[in-house]
């Protein structure tokens, strides 16, 4: 009995399929054809580039390969650089326009992309938060509302108007975009020290933070590859970019804290639809004050009525 079970044992391992037993092996890929070779894409950084209009050095052997470091990342980092291009879709129509309202360059909106990769409730390690990435302080200086229950730097529109007037402010210290860009990274105290300490005051021949150093040269290659996806292989179908969000505002006041889900009633709608289109709202409540309150598409004259009658509070 042993010596039939044994041969009966090395029978299903040499042979699976011979008791219906074990997994089927692998195919074994074929291979490859003497002397063939698979293409792979070549993306070139352009010889050129400008950024804010200012021209970026690329006759330094150091600035070009800086930026070539960037690029390449940018080119080939497919699964990230296609969700900024999904979602550039989505907001830049709306930081575009308010660009040409302070009349800056139109550049600064890929500034957005590298700070926060466009996600509203981004957070640093630092606690630096939103898609413009502000550290509490900044902003409360320009009148965005960080507190418990709501965070003005997750709602894109007033945390844009924000950076922009930031930067405008920065610019206007340092008279140039790359040092104002760099300074809105570490801080215009860090980038003042260092133009003192080092006699220097060029971005690219200035020595700042390793994070600071690689700023700028993510911004031109964000700019570099969004101004013509389809060139570096991002040919990505219009139905699938993200839409600008659809929606109607509703200005109102209250003198009692409202639950978020009130709110939605009020409009025919749900508490997740509510606090997507506002996630400055931190928790499930609204405080007592004056709000501007970003509703479904078509439902503000319902909103307006409950209010009306008393139904929010």
């Amino acid at each position: 009995m042993l010596v039939i079970f044994l041969i009966f044992f090395a029978a299903g391992w040499l042979w699976p399929g011979l008791l219906g037993a074990g997994p089927a092996a692998p195919p074994v890929p074929a291979p490859a054809a003497a002397g063939e070779t698979i293409p792979w894409p070549y993306f070139r950084a352009p010889d050129n580039v400008t950024l804010c209009g200012e021209p970026v050095p690329l006759n330094d052997p150091a600035v070009r390969e800086d930026l070539d470091r960037e690029f390449t990342i940018t080119a080939w980092s497919r699964y990230q650089t296609t969700l900024w291009i999904k979602r550039a879709h989505r907001y830049f129509p709306e930081i575009d326009r308010k660009i040409r309202d302070y009349r800056l360059p139109a550049d600064l909106k890929y500034v957005v992309l590298v700070e926060s990769d466009l996600l509203l409730k981004a957070r640093s390690s630092a606690g630096a938060q939103g898609p413009w990435q502000f550290m509490a302080p900044t902003a409360q200086r320009f009148q965005l509302r960080t507190n418990d229950v709501i965070d003005d730097r997750l709602e894109i529109s007033t945390a844009t108007d924000a950076a922009l007037r930031y930067l405008k402010d920065l610019h206007r210290l340092f008279h140039n975009w790359t040092l104002a860009l760099a300074a809105y990274n570490c801080g215009e105290g860090r980038v003042q020290k260092e133009m003192a300490a080092q006699g220097v005051n060029d971005y690219y021949r200035l020595s700042l933070p390793a994070e600071t150093e690689r700023y700028v040269y993510r911004i031109i290659a964000a700019k570099i590859v969004l101004e013509s996806p389809g060139r570096y292989g991002f040919d990505i179908p219009p139905d699938q970019l993200y839409s600008p969000l659809d929606y109607d505002e509703v200005n109102f006041s209250i003198t009692k804290e409202v639950r978020v889900k009130a709110l939605a009633d009020a409009c025919g709608s749900y508490y997740k639809a509510i606090k997507r289109l506002n996630p400055w709202i931190k928790g499930a409540t609204l405080p007592p004050g004056t709000h501007i309150l970003k509703v479904p598409k078509g439902t503000a004259p319902r909103f307006k009525e409950a209010y009306q009658r008393g139904q929010i509070g």
